[in-house]
Parts: structure tokens; C-alpha cells; sequence
């Protein structure tokens, strides 16, 4: 009898810390590394199961550069999720160093955020990206390399459906790329960037696939633009109130809006990029 009784209980705390775990996979990392292990030892034990790290949101955490090492905390965070983190974005501070021991560590990514400091610096390897084998939607702003970037990605992940370009830039370049590249995705959230009008129309054109589209508060294309909804009536859920003409003049033009190639050259660029990825496989 005292050895059922025993069983009961071991059987009642894996079942009261399963319970635990669970709910601590939806309060937040910042909550997991502040609050909850301080609450008691069970809490501090279930906070301790990857399960509850698989979404590391480090970028909404203010990470004191005077008080810890950005590197060390951002390796601290992933090595908690032992693998199984799915989702990660990485703050503006973060290192390349960070950035590679993500690569290595969390092979299981399905969401990506990356800072636009990280993604142009010529010391970040952007080809470690290609271990995201699993990867579905990538988000990036503003960035100079997104060419490389997708040719990477239409190389090694083969999920990939969402692109996150939010308060970035698209010039004609930028459009091509993505049209040829990753043709085939079914989202794409441009919410507040600086696109030009030939640019979505080449997006429209070159997307047939897109599901949800949003272009809402861009500037370079009015709202109401006839030809932009006319190319847009495939798409399930197109959003672009509060878009407007002319850019506005506070937001800087990227160097890439100055890039000499033409659209024919930009093709082949892309065409050439991509071949010598898929060689090196």
C-alpha cells in the first residue's frame, strides 16, 4: 500500500510540473528569467525544461551593455532552450559571435528575427543562415544583402512562406529579388515601409501566390492606387490604408536606392548568385 501511495504521488508531481511547464511557455522570457524561479522550487525546476525556452524573444529584453555581455546572455537564453527553440529574434546589440553560436545551437528555427547592424556587417557569415533548414518566415527590415539573403534561402529552406520587411526599404532591386528568389510565398508584411510604386507592381506581378499582404501606412504608392489593387485582386487579404505618395523626406534613402545595375543586370546577378550556391552544395 505505502508503495502505490508513493507511486500516486510521483505520479501527481510529474503531472502538477507538466501542468507547470506548460503554462510557462506563454508567459515570456523575461517573466521565466525574472519572476517565475524566484516564485518557488517547483516553479524554479519547471522553468528549467527547454519546453518553456522555445521562443526567444530577445529582442524585446533591454539588455544592460554596461552590466552583462550581450553574447554571453544571448548564449545563457538559447543554451536554456537545449535545441528547441523555434522562434528567435535577436536584439540590435546582438554579436556576430551570438549570432554563429544561434546557427549551431538552434537547428530547429521556424521563425527568425535579425537586426539590420548584424545583417550588414561584413564579419557576419549571412550563409549560416542556410542551417535554418526548417525556416518559414524571416524577418529583416531594412537590409542591403537582401539578395544573398533569399538566394540563400531558396537554396536550403524549403518551408520558407513569410517575409518580414516591416519599416525597411524596397527599391526595383529589392522587388526583383524577391520575385525571383522566393517567388512562391504566401506572406509578406511591408507595414510601414518605404516602397516604390514599380516596386510592389513588380511584387504583385512576381508573387502569385501571396495570401496576405500588408502595405498598410507605406510611403510611395497611394492607397487608393487603381493599378496597385487591380494587381493585388488575387490576393485573399491585401491591406494598405493609410499609404501614401510622396516618401517622406525624414527617412534615408539605403545606398542600395543608388545601385548602378539595371533590371536586366539585376537578373542575372540573381541568376548567377544562385548557381554558385546550389554548386556548393
Amino acid at each position: 500500500m505505502a508503495l502505490l501511495v508513493l507511486m500516486d504521488e510521483r505520479r501527481w508531481e510529474d503531472l502538477e510540473m507538466d501542468c507547470l511547464v506548460k503554462v510557462f511557455e506563454k508567459v515570456g522570457m523575461e517573466s521565466l528569467l525574472l519572476d517565475v524561479p524566484f516564485a518557488c522550487k517547483s516553479w524554479h525546476k519547471a522553468t528549467l525544461n527547454p519546453s518553456c525556452w522555445r521562443d526567444l524573444f530577445a529582442s524585446e529584453y533591454q539588455i544592460d551593455r554596461d552590466r552583462c555581455s550581450v553574447t554571453a546572455f544571448l548564449k545563457f537564453v538559447i543554451n536554456r532552450s537545449s535545441g528547441n527553440a523555434t522562434v528567435l529574434k535577436l536584439p540590435k546589440c546582438c554579436t556576430v559571435e551570438a549570432f554563429e553560436f544561434a546557427a549551431n545551437v538552434c537547428p530547429g528555427l521556424v521563425t527568425l528575427s535579425l537586426p539590420l547592424k548584424l545583417l550588414d556587417s561584413d564579419n557576419t557569415n549571412l550563409e549560416l543562415i542556410g542551417k535554418w533548414k526548417n525556416l518559414e518566415v524571416l524577418s529583416l527590415g531594412a537590409c542591403l544583402n537582401l539578395a544573398q539573403i533569399l538566394a540563400i534561402i531558396q537554396t536550403h529552406c524549403k518551408n520558407f512562406y513569410g517575409l518580414d520587411l516591416s519599416k525597411g526599404y524596397v527599391d526595383e532591386h529589392h522587388a526583383l529579388s524577391i520575385a525571383k528568389l522566393v517567388p512562391n510565398i504566401t506572406y509578406l508584411n511591408l507595414k510601414g515601409a518605404k516602397v516604390y510604386h514599380d516596386s510592389l507592381v513588380t511584387l504583385l506581378s512576381g508573387c502569385k501566390d501571396l495570401v496576405m499582404l500588408d502595405a498598410r501606412d507605406c510611403f510611395g504608392f497611394d492607397e487608393n492606387d487603381d493599378e496597385i489593387s487591380k494587381f493585388a485582386s488575387h490576393i485573399s487579404t491585401f491591406m494598405c490604408e493609410g499609404s501614401k505618395f510622396p516618401f517622406r523626406d525624414d527617412i534615408p534613402l539605403p545606398l542600395s536606392a543608388q545601385n548602378p545595375f539595371d533590371d536586366e543586370m539585376w537578373d542575372e546577378m540573381l541568376d548567377d548568385m544562385f548557381n554558385d550556391l546550389r554548386d556548393v552544395q
